[in-house]
Order: structure tokens, then sequence, then C-alpha cells
């Protein structure tokens, strides 16, 4: 992982603007939301002290996609999120990364929790938030007015 570089954007753009991204949004980004939602993210490190990185492959410096702890506008608290290119997926490369942004966002940035929100229909986001040892949180659900799950992750959940 490392600080995510313009020239990220291009893969980050693929996956906004995809019809994958609808687990993200509530649909498909254009290319100028897309840019938005990436340089508000980018932006975190600078306002908030952690952000969007990027995840490269260990060979080459390909982008495989992104991680982050990230509080964009209107985000309630600060969320630990993922996601990949389409040909990244299936190889443990999203668990890694979010284990390890995990621990230190928690462990060594001082963030007591995290919340990772998570669309309903998308399974492989649930499967991850609970391998990562997240668990669901209906109080927190409870104060979006569309379907949404929020799964927490707690400091205990982090290796010290």
């Amino acid at each position: 992982m490392r600080a995510p570089e313009i020239s990220d954007f291009a893969t980050y753009r693929t996956i906004a603007m995809s019809d994958r991204a609808g687990f993200m949004y509530s649909e498909p980004l254009d290319r100028e939301g897309a840019w938005l939602d990436f340089t508000q993210c980018v932006a975190n490190w600078l306002l908030r002290g952690h952000g969007l990185l990027t995840i490269t492959g260990r060979e080459d410096a390909t982008v495989l996609g992104f991680v982050l702890i990230c509080m964009e506008f209107g985000d309630r608290e600060p969320e630990l999120g993922w996601f990949l290119a389409q040909d990244a997926e299936g190889r443990g490369i999203a668990f890694e990364a979010a284990q390890a942004l995990r621990d230190w966002g928690i462990g060594i940035a001082g963030l007591t929790s995290l919340v990772s929100y998570i669309d309903p229909r998308n399974d492989r986001s649930i499967a991850l938030a609970e391998r990562l040892g997240a668990r669901r949180d209906p109080q927190a659900e409870a104060a979006f007015d569309e379907p949404l799950l929020v799964y927490r992750h707690h400091p205990r959940e982090v290796p010290q």
C-alpha cells in the first residue's frame, strides 16, 4: 500500500464508473463524480489524518485497488472501506489491506472504532467484514433511511 498518486485516478474512475459501483454508491458515478469522490478521500489525509491508500501489486506497480479510512460528506464516523479492480478480486488482497489499515487506525492513529457501510446485496464485502472480526451494529443501521448494513470494528479485535 502507498499514498495515492494522480495517475491512480484512472483505476479509481474505472471502478467508480462500473456497474459494480452500485454497491458503493446508489449508482455508478460519472467522471466528475468519480473525481470528486477520489479527491475527497485523498483530502481526508490533510483534514483528518487518515484517508485513501492505493493497493499495488508486489511484483510491479500495477494498481489493484484501494483501501481507506475516510469520513466523507454525510458520514457519521470514520469508515473502513475497500474496493478492488475486478481482476484483483478473490486473492485475499482486500482482507490483507483492510486488516493492516484497520490495525493502524485503531492501534496507532488512536481511532476508537471504525465502521464499514455495506450494501445488503454485497455478499463479498459482508463476508470480508465478518472475516475481519467486525459485527453488525443495528443501532447505527437504524439511523439510515435506506437499507444499509453497518459493521463495527472494535479495538479489542485488533492484535496488540
